[in-house]
């Protein structure tokens, strides 16, 4: 019940045209709540925040269609140290509870990280409760040799800090008159907090110690107690990046207790990679961890009417289990991929590939889903380009691959806060798209918001549907790789650590199928009911699959076992026939490699779906759940379609390469659509007609202007042809803002009486569309089509396309002029390769409508 109190479920919408569509959903279908909006990690830069500046961030933050600011304080901005505010000072305590004032108006839920920068850590930390790590001296000696007059030689590094714990002796195969010594110290690795913020700057705690983690937690207890400030809403972990830290002073207690024999005897083997013993060794860390920390963590912030939002991924402990230990799980995505959806823009040599693939963003969602946990959040865009560079058509496939895999509560990384007045492009974080009012596609990212807005409310309905669990072969990974102790699992990592697994997974998802993951401390209180295996949240599947010939205690073999002999299916290895008697796959996925997520609900179920694929997708496909009622439900502009099945119980599907859908399905005597007048008359949505007409205005005369453009252009373009603008003129080169193009044409009566789409071909980057003067909507994602509604008519029609470019030709040329605009101290401003860099010599980038405009009859 932690916190279901204080939850503002707020049913309220993003603007009027959510509203609008909206209040014309009946009472059965879900409406959109706080948590549904996208929210923002909000960096604060030396914490040199003030009421005023705040007050405006959040306003356009607010207006814009965030629901959630996570507060992350960082170093400071060149110069300002004035204004810097000590991390948790009164002073930085007096802005959280005006920011908590202030978002509680708006309809925003207030975050924080546990600290500042990352990870865990600050001056309040001593070296005593620091991160440790174990120093080792291997030595053979005469065996005569007393243990005491041996001189054992530290590296000088650690000579001032190790402190030795262990000494023991152990025969050497062959050898009678030798023996091998080796001698434990325990160090500290000194690892400083990254990117700290002015009173943040520390050594990173032993997340091992519990003690060492108390101690902390409780120094900032002490800084909402003094002030009397509220406790935000979630305290937030980023991913654990504490490196070197393989030790802690009771491990060896600990190693003994869980594994029934001491580590000291085993030191040759440990040292020498033996498989078993540097796996109960991983294991032995991992427990602590997920113990000492995540729980306790958790625990504290319960205690003060918070919950918690944690990324679990790089470090040493089972995923599954830490993930499930919060409240809401949250996977990372780093980079971008490459789908090959046609018409997307790319940019060689200026983008990253995405380490995070479907089997790596499944384990949050997998956590979320066994444990019964509403939301799966998500770091989402961390380096998808470089800076200035980053479309909001460039977001959404990503967004998608995401949602497919469960999240449903994303969180943009990020925005920084910055002074209304500062000299643009104000203040920056190193690795961000830059979701802030300083960005050009501001313009156009509240139809973003409303996408994710719209989508989310979906995902966070209802109850997860996928079909199998799959095992987590932990204990494999753990006996790999052992001349390494420690082993990680952070997302750059994984395909090594478990190649077997991903491929199992990818499989799993080629076949038609979704599945999560499940450790043994959860697959333990799995029980058999009804046909299904349950699990103790009450998430139900229909098999187990064990990916290959993994390693489990024997505990959990007998559990497995006694679940199969109650008629649970048990499917070893990659075993799709196995699969198919178990359940039904899903064709769209299996056949036409349609990226979907399938949910329960009271009346049938729902599905995102979405086409990452490099080609349209028209097709008739059953679906799995046999469902012969559905309604389609487009996230982009909040409509509802029908959906045909026909007599075969084929659905029918199109959508074009880079669309997405929300689908409805249920049998048709409880679907409650069909019980609802507007919904059950609802038209299928307008497709293009194969034959149909086609007008080009390509080629039209084109009056362009601009406005809220920087620096000013000040000239209008009369042109013969559509163009991109960066090439008309000096100051079109280099301007960022919003080109207007205004063009008309003539319709004949017939023309006029039929129905047509805007086809705007590439565009640079996002356009807002008018037709004689109304509104059509606004295209920023492939394909950039637009239902041109009833807005056209008989005779004369003029056309304004609205483009919005992004401010990659105005910061290139800030540095071809030596502007100063890199003023944030530690890593300032750096490549996706983390390396310093200008832009002065980047190659214009194209801006406005950069191939063809056509009318396309559609039925």
């Amino acid at each position: 019940m932690i916190r279901q109190q204080r939850k503002r479920l707020i049913a309220t919408c993003l603007t009027s045209a959510l509203l609008t569509a909206v209040s014309a959903q009946a009472q059965f279908l879900p409406s959109p709540t706080q948590e549904a909006k996208p929210g923002i990690r909000w960096w604060w830069m030396g914490s040199a925040v003030d009421k005023e500046n705040l007050g405006w961030n959040l306003d356009q933050y607010a207006k814009a269609g965030i629901g959630a600011v996570e507060i992350t304080p960082l170093y400071g901005v060149q110069g300002n140290d004035k204004n810097d505010i000590p991390y948790l000072s009164p002073r930085w305590m007096e802005m959280l509870r005006f920011v908590e004032k202030k978002d509680k108006k708006l309809g925003i839920e207030t975050d924080m990280a546990t600290g500042t920068g990352w990870p865990f850590g600050g001056p309040w930390v001593p070296l005593s409760e620091a991160a440790c790590k174990a120093v080792f001296v291997d030595t053979i000696v005469d065996v005569k040799k007393k243990l005491m007059d041996i001189n054992f030689t530290l590296p000088e590094k650690e000579r001032n800090f190790a402190k030795l714990k262990v000494i023991k002796a152990y025969p050497v195969a062959g050898a009678t008159k030798k023996k091998r010594v080796i001698a434990l110290y325990e160090s500290r690795t000194r690892q400083m907090v990254k990117r700290a913020a002015p009173g943040g700057e520390g050594y990173v705690i032993d997340h091992f110690d519990s003690t060492a983690v108390a101690h902390y937690l409780a120094h900032i207890d002490s800084a909402f107690t003094a002030s009397g400030t509220p406790f935000p809403h979630t305290f937030f972990n980023d991913s654990y990046e504490v490196y070197g830290a393989n030790w802690t002073p009771t491990l060896l207690t600990e190693f003994e207790n869980m594994h029934g024999y001491k580590l000291q005897d085993k030191f040759p083997e440990f040292l020498d990679g033996d498989a078993i013993v540097v796996s109960d060794y991983r294991e032995t860390l991992g427990e602590m961890l997920l113990h000492n920390f995540t729980e306790q963590w958790t625990a504290w912030a319960h205690k003060h009417g918070a919950i918690t939002r944690n990324q679990a991924h790089g470090s040493p402990a089972n995923l599954i289990d830490c993930y499930a230990a919060v409240d809401i799980p949250e996977i990372e995505g780093f980079g971008l991929t490459d789908f090959g959806i046609k018409g997307l823009r790319k940019d060689p040599g200026k983008t990253r590939p995405n380490f995070s693939d479907l089997s790596m963003l499944k384990y949050a969602p997998s956590a979320a889903h066994i444990t019964g946990k509403k939301y799966t959040s998500s770091e989402t865009f961390t380096w998808l380009t470089e800076h200035f560079r980053t479309s909001l058509s460039q977001m959404k496939p990503d967004m998608d691959l995401m949602f497919c895999a469960g999240v449903n509560h994303m969180f943009f990384h990020g925005t920084a806060y910055s002074p209304k007045n500062d000299p643009w492009p104000g203040w920056k974080f190193y690795a961000s798209i830059d979701m802030s009012p300083t960005n050009s596609i501001w313009r156009d990212a509240p139809e973003l918001m409303k996408y994710i807005t719209h989508c989310q409310t979906y995902l966070q309905w209802g109850q997860p549907d996928n079909d199998f669990l799959v095992y987590l072969p932990v204990r494999d990974m753990w006996r790999t790789n052992t001349k390494k102790w420690l082993m990680m699992f952070d997302i750059h990592g994984m395909a090594k650590k478990a190649p077997e697994f991903i491929k199992c997974i990818l499989d799993i998802d080629k076949a038609g199928f979704d599945c999560d993951y499940i450790s043994d401390q959860y697959l333990r209180t799995c029980t058999y009911k009804n046909g299904m295996i349950e699990t103790a949240a009450g998430t139900c599947y229909k098999a187990l699959i064990i990916p290959g010939n993994n390693i489990m205690p024997s505990d959990v073999i007998e559990h497995i076992s006694q679940l199969k002999a109650q008629g649970a299916k048990i499917i070893k290895g990659d075993n799709t026939e196995a699969m198919a008697k178990a359940a039904n796959p899903e064709l769209m996925r299996k056949q036409y490699g349609l990226k979907l997520i399938r949910r329960n609900n009271k009346y049938g179920h729902h599905y995102f779906i979405a086409n990452l694929t490099d080609h349209d997708i028209k097709a008739q496909v059953p679906i799995a759940t046999g469902e012969n009622a559905a309604l389609w439900y487009n996230p982009m502009n909040g409509s509802y379609h029908a959906a045909v099945i026909n007599d075969h119980g084929e659905l029918d599907i199109n959508l074009k390469s880079g669309e997405s859908r929300i689908l409805l399905s249920a049998q048709k005597e409880s679907a409650p659509w069909l019980q609802d007048k507007k919904l059950r008359l609802a038209k299928t949505e307008p497709q293009t007609i194969d034959k149909g007409e086609s007008i080009d205005l390509t080629a039209n005369t084109w009056k362009l202007s601009f406005t809220e453009e920087a620096p000013k252009v000040e000239e209008t373009f009369s042109l013969q042809g559509l163009k991109t603008w960066e090439s008309l003129s000096d100051k079109a080169q280099v301007t960022m803002g919003t080109g207007v193009y205004e063009t008309t044409f003539k319709l004949s009566k017939e023309q006029a009486k039929k129905q047509w789409s805007i086809d705007l071909g590439d565009v640079r980057e996002s356009a807002r569309v008018y037709i004689n003067g109304h509104y059509i909507g606004c295209a920023w994602a492939v394909p950039y089509i637009l239902h041109c509604k009833d807005a056209l008519s008989k005779g004369k029609n003029t056309i304004r396309i609205e483009v919005t470019n992004l401010p990659a030709n105005r910061i290139a040329a800030l540095d071809r002029e030596g502007v100063k605009w890199r003023k944030m101290k530690e890593i300032n401003v750096v490549d996706i390769n983390y390396k310093k860099t200008t832009y002065n010599k980047w190659e214009p980038v194209p801006s406005g409508l950069n191939s063809t405009v056509k009318l396309v009859e559609v039925k």
